[in-house]
């Protein structure tokens, strides 16, 4: 087992991790833009985790899906955003 490997397992670990905290965020988070920010944060995060799991595995395909799951955070966030009763 190489150097690479091990430092890119131990960022598999330390990601998922994060993506954990981001949903203790989303349940317990005292309001609706802090349940946004824990749901946008989870998914850049989880794009960030398909890439190192595409790297590992060596199947660069999955790559798309972190992509599709970043427009899908971004998609998330317009809508909660432009959905504020207070906008103007």
């Amino acid at each position: 087992m190489d150097v690479v490997t091990v430092v890119l397992q131990a960022l598999v670990v330390v990601l998922v991790l994060n993506i954990l905290a981001c949903l203790v965020r989303v349940v317990r988070g005292p309001g609706p833009r802090d349940r946004v920010t824990g749901v946008v944060l989870a998914g850049t995060t989880g794009a960030a985790l398909l890439c190192t799991l595409s790297v590992l595995a060596g199947a660069p395909a999955v790559r798309s899906a972190a992509l599709a799951l970043v427009a899908l955070a971004l998609v998330v966030t317009v809508t909660v955003v432009t959905a504020e009763p207070g906008r103007r």
